[in-house]
């Protein structure tokens, strides 16, 4: 069906400036995505029953503008570049799974300073050592396009077993078990230690995902709150004291939101406390890698194992930040006893997996030294990135306003005294082109303190820098507006 225009009049603006506007609108709420082949001019002077000459008009200024295209001999059609701008419906609630869809519709939409993502940055992305590893694959092609192994290719869960032993972990391949992304390996955590209406233990703030699985699940949230150095064990032990969660989830590694490095000396007394009580940790190292002041952090798992502890640590990953997100490989260690729980869950919801061929090439790509090398490479730019985001919150934020330090991961947790209501200073910043995340969807019980995260991993020095004034600016004009 062909794309129908309708036209309100307005006699003070020009014909081709109404036509121009009807598709900068469209193209903005998305309803004319990227490729859409819009009408020829001549088809289009007829619909509107204005001349040749008027539509030329129109379209010369969307081109000038980026979003449309022409093509010799094709026709005309809205540019790849075109992304829609932020829609009116964005960031109107606060729960877990809208701020998560929220966030994946703003990868698609038109934000001067993308501030909201824990992301990549796709430019960095090793497209072309990868696409080898892709094409070393074509003589196996009758292997990697059927099914694969229900607990993940064997070349990728050797690769992995590799590479967790280069952080410390001694994890046989046996007790590898992939998965697609780190949200499924999540969720079969969830569903095979814990009952609906059963209590877990998190860290206050956590990851939005946990606290959208935990809703769909309906599992009651325990949060232990944060400082500097790590979870506070008191806190932790008056609540197992109190209560009997199946297991506490945790990042200690860069931790999201707050990009937290818990110290290894906290973390020791968490195992301690797992000892005790006998409950599960179940360790999320997705950012483990990410490091830009010092080694990468000991994981949890390294020390359990340490302590003989290890049958009480679960421990997940994901390629999605340290690599590339589309590959969709996750990934779980857990000794045999807990793997038996999670394979039925895992056989039901996904037969294999990610696609077996992309399981095999990126095992060849590990093994061949490729993610070290990408590391190598782009660490120092994620690190300077980290730089400017820090020195220009220190630059241009007024006083009163507070952020973390981080030492690894995409995110920076901002705290400020309540001076908005909720999403307010949140849909104020997107007026001017500025997306954040409000930090109330990363907790159970807010408190008097605002806070919100900042990421940095996919955007410019500039871009990040300008970013933080506009929000600043923001601050700064309603702390003005407060009685003295």
């Amino acid at each position: 069906m062909g794309v129908r225009v309708k036209l309100r009049h307005d006699k003070h603006m020009a014909l081709y400036r109404h036509i121009a506007e009807e598709f900068r609108t469209r193209i903005a709420k998305g309803e004319l995505p990227p490729g859409t082949r819009l009408p020829t001019v001549r088809a289009l002077a007829r619909e509107v029953g204005t001349t040749r000459l008027t539509v030329h008009n129109a379209y010369r200024e969307l081109q000038s503008d980026g979003l449309i295209e022409s093509v010799v001999g094709r026709g005309t059609f809205v540019s790849p570049q075109a992304r829609p701008a932020v829609p009116l419906s964005f960031g109107e609630r606060l729960e877990p799974d809208s701020v998560l869809s929220d966030l994946h519709r703003l990868q698609h939409a038109r934000v001067l300073h993308n501030l909201a993502l824990a992301t990549a940055d796709p430019a960095l992305f090793p497209y072309a050592a990868f696409w080898a590893c892709l094409d070393s694959l074509k003589p196996l092609a009758q292997e990697v396009f059927g099914y694969g192994s229900l607990m993940g290719e064997p070349e990728l869960r050797v690769a992995i077993s590799e590479l967790l032993e280069q952080r410390g972990i001694g994890a046989d391949p046996k007790e590898v078990l992939v998965t697609v992304g780190g949200l499924q390996g999540l969720a079969l955590v969830c569903r095979a230690l814990a009952e609906p209406g059963e209590e877990v233990l998190l860290e206050e703030p956590t990851y939005l995902g946990l606290l959208g699985i935990l809703k769909q699940f309906r599992l009651k949230p325990l949060p232990v709150p944060l400082n500097p150095e790590g979870p506070r064990l008191e806190v932790l032990e008056a609540l197992l004291k109190r209560h009997r969660p199946r297991f506490y989830y945790t990042i200690p590694s860069y931790h999201n939101p707050t990009g937290l490095r818990f110290q290894e000396g906290r973390l020791q007394g968490l195992l301690e406390l797992a000892r005790t009580y006998g409950f599960t940790l179940v360790e999320d190292d997705t950012l483990g890698l990410l490091s830009y002041e010092k080694t990468p952090p000991t994981p949890l798992l390294a020390l359990a194992q340490r302590m003989g502890l290890e049958a009480q640590v679960v421990h997940l990953a994901s390629l999605s930040k340290v690599l590339m997100p589309g590959l969709r490989i996750g990934y779980l260690v857990a000794a045999p006893a807990l793997l038996e729980r999670f394979l039925p869950l895992h056989n039901v919801s996904d037969i294999t997996g990610p696609p077996p061929l992309l399981q095999r090439a990126t095992a060849r790509f590990i093994r061949q030294g490729g993610l070290k090398q990408h590391l190598k490479q782009v660490l120092p730019l994620y690190q300077k990135r980290r730089d400017t985001l820090l020195q220009s919150l220190r630059r241009y934020m007024p006083k009163g306003v507070e952020w973390s330090h981080p030492e690894g991961g995409f995110s920076c947790w901002v705290s400020l005294p309540r001076l908005f209501s909720n999403l307010e200073l949140h849909h104020q910043a997107l007026a001017q082109g500025v997306a954040i995340t409000p930090g109330e969807a990363f907790l159970v019980q807010t408190d008097e303190t605002m806070h919100f995260r900042l990421c940095f991993g996919a955007q410019s020095a500039e871009g990040l820098e300008e970013g933080v004034k506009e929000l600043a600016k923001l601050i700064r004009a309603r702390v003005a507006q407060e009685p003295a």
